[in-house]
């Protein structure tokens, strides 16, 4: 099998040759010092990596040399890590959000990015384009705290608003499922910590659940497998994302409470579980040796019966030794084969 081919057997909680392996993003200093390149694709294709992820496009100017805006007219700040740091929201009134103009979801430089992509390994390895399911969109737009009390004190504005950035990434998968044929949507929307949800469950399910399961439904309807992430404990609502269609949870985060072999009894004969190689400890502080145990141990608890894929439990950031993530790379490879 290739890289393509074991990501979408694992999605379908089939059993490949061996367990496959990717990262949502890596550091820049990470890439360059095991390949001497910030390409991800360079990153992909050396460490053979089974899948790449990739976002749409938006075209950013420079306000000053750490101040990036973009196409939604959100401003972020450049911190030297993988993702840059939100700085300022173009909506200020929730109730004004009819007056703000959504970038087009088919201009023409969209998916460049994805485009080269799968050009470039789109018919050995799994091209995994990375859209939205609702709250990081209504989070940059409105800020922070500002998403989070529209939900409790002006509910019919943020529903509307949220209507509208479901509905534009739902008609990205449209046209990136249609021109690329790409198979695959993972939504990398944050809505919780290590203790629990960023809102009272009650919340979620009010303002945020209907337009959750009619994205996912939405990105079924298309013809996509989907990968939901969110770090954090998720008890308060893991059970209606699996209801909601998802086919594959990730990071099953060990700061939130858990292990991949917990999550296999819970839920493995329903959803792929991707995950959960510790990035904030073992990534970090441990040796290449250490982290090929760990490595072992979540495969050996997850594997059973396919429906498995071995990642960090985020991303490699910069305080990952390179040395480590490629470790956890050549140990997945080490231990993953299923028996023929």
């Amino acid at each position: 099998m290739n890289g393509k081919e074991r990501i979408l057997c694992a999605l379908r909680r089939n059993v490949p040759d061996t367990v496959p392996v990717f990262e949502w993003f890596v550091d820049a200093s990470v890439a360059r010092a095991l390949t001497g390149s910030e390409d991800i694709l360079d990153v992909v294709e050396h460490l053979d990596l089974d899948a790449v992820n990739v976002r749409p496009d938006y075209a950013k100017r420079h306000l000053d040399e750490t101040t990036i805006v973009d196409e939604w007219q959100i401003a972020r700040k450049l911190t030297g890590d993988v993702l840059p740091a939100l700085a300022a929201s173009p909506i200020g009134d929730v109730t004004q959000h009819r007056s703000f103009t959504l970038p087009d979801p088919a201009a023409p430089h969209r998916f460049a990015t994805l485009e080269k992509a799968i050009r470039r390994c789109g018919d050995t390895r799994a091209v995994v384009l990375n859209l939205r399911d609702g709250f990081s969109d209504m989070r940059d737009l409105l800020g922070y705290e500002a998403a989070l009390m529209a939900m409790l004190l002006e509910p019919e504005a943020f529903g509307e608003l949220l209507d509208r950035v479901v509905d534009f990434n739902l008609e990205m998968a449209r046209v990136a499922r249609q021109r690329y044929g790409v198979e695959i949507v993972a939504t990398t929307d944050d809505v919780a910590n290590a203790t629990g949800l960023l809102m009272r469950p009650a919340t979620w399910f009010k303002s945020l659940a209907p337009n959750f399961r009619r994205i996912m439904q939405g990105y079924r309807d298309l013809g996509y497998l989907t990968i939901k992430h969110c770090d954090g404990n998720i008890d308060a609502v893991v059970d209606y994302w699996i209801d909601s269609g998802i086919d594959c949870l990730d990071p099953i985060d060990p700061a939130g409470g858990y292990t991949i072999g917990q999550m296999k009894a819970r839920y493995g004969n329903r959803i792929c579980l991707k995950g959960n190689v510790d990035c904030t400890t073992t990534l970090c502080d441990a040796t290449p040796e250490q982290v090929a145990e760990e490595v072992r141990q979540c495969i050996e608890q997850g594997r059973a019966g396919g429906g498995l894929i071995i990642s960090s439990s985020n991303t490699i950031h910069r305080g990952v030794k390179p040395e480590n993530f490629r470790a956890m790379v050549e140990a997945t490879r080490r231990y993953g084969r299923y028996e023929p």
